[in-house]
């Protein structure tokens, strides 16, 4: 809560964009608690709507610029006020090393998943990517919101972008994670639990409007180095989520909502296909990029 509170002041503070605002209670406390559970009030957002697919171009660029604005809007931040909410969120690697230690332990649903294991294997080299550039200091820590999946933005009736939502993983992190996760659920037609994992491919032109949108307010804060991770970012944050589903398979679903035994191993599998299709196309998507930023 503290970390949404600072953020969201501070753009209320420093800009004239729309943003959530916290309403207290008569006590001036940001949360209530009701028997067990803890509430917390914002202000309603009324000319808003959210998306769970969207295959609308025109909108998916606003998507993109709704994201890049966000960033832009707290480039100077200052940093040091941010708690790291969740520890270790987007460090692929260590989702990547838990997986490989769940490995050595019997269980009896890894005889369903072997394809997905080994798929997962071959692409270590990519899960510490991100991450050795942040420590090498080639890519900056910034005010980031690291669930920027396409039902967080608020676009109105208009189709233009209003402001990010749920702000609970708001905290220091790299804006690869935010372009990342973007791509990920925005720029393919396909739900992240889709079955058939034939309509599951990146979709070029959603790509580029967002890519777009979200470059024509970040590109010029934008390191050389983060430039040229941004379609890494994708790869790299979507084979960390599909990741993420496959360890939550192997540990019986005890994080991820599950609305049947094998819905986790579906959505591996589904993110793990959306990998592949990045693979596929990355030269024409990297030029896209480049194109985009000169």
């Amino acid at each position: 809560m503290k970390n949404i509170e600072l953020v969201t002041e501070y753009i209320k503070k420093n800009t004239n964009e729309k943003t959530l605002e916290i309403v207290k209670n008569k006590n001036n406390k940001k949360l209530v608690k009701i028997d067990k559970d803890y509430w917390r009030c914002y202000k309603c957002i009324d000319c808003g709507n959210t998306y769970e697919h969207l295959d609308n171009k025109e909108t998916f660029y606003e998507v993109g610029k709704t994201i890049g604005r966000f960033q832009k809007n707290l480039s100077n931040f200052p940093l040091h006020k941010l708690n790291q909410t969740i520890k270790d969120f987007h460090d692929t690697k260590k989702r990547y090393d838990k997986l490989i230690t769940l490995l050595n332990k019997p269980n009896i649903r890894i005889n369903d998943c072997q394809k997905e294991i080994l798929f997962v294997k071959e692409r270590e080299n990519l899960v510490d990517i991100i991450n050795k550039a942040i420590d090498m200091k080639l890519v900056p820590i910034r005010v980031t919101h690291n669930d920027t999946k396409l039902n967080n933005v608020m676009i109105d009736e208009s189709g233009k972008g209003v402001c990010l939502i749920d702000l609970d993983t708001v905290m220091p992190g790299s804006i690869l994670f935010d372009y990342g996760d973007a791509i990920r659920t925005g720029a393919t037609k396909a739900l992240e639990d889709e079955r058939d994992l034939r309509k599951v491919k990146i979709d070029k032109e959603l790509f580029l409007y967002f890519s777009l949108g979200f470059l024509s307010e970040v590109k010029d804060i934008l390191t050389s180095e983060e430039k040229k991770l941004l379609v890494t970012s994708a790869k790299v944050i979507t084979l960390e989520c599909g990741i993420r589903f496959l360890t939550d398979y192997l540990e019986n679903d005890i994080y991820f909502k599950v609305d049947y035994e094998t819905h986790n191993l579906i959505r591996a599998r589904n993110q793990f296909k959306l990998v592949r299709e990045i693979e596929k196309n990355e030269i024409i998507l990297e030029k896209m990029i480049e194109n985009a930023i000169f």
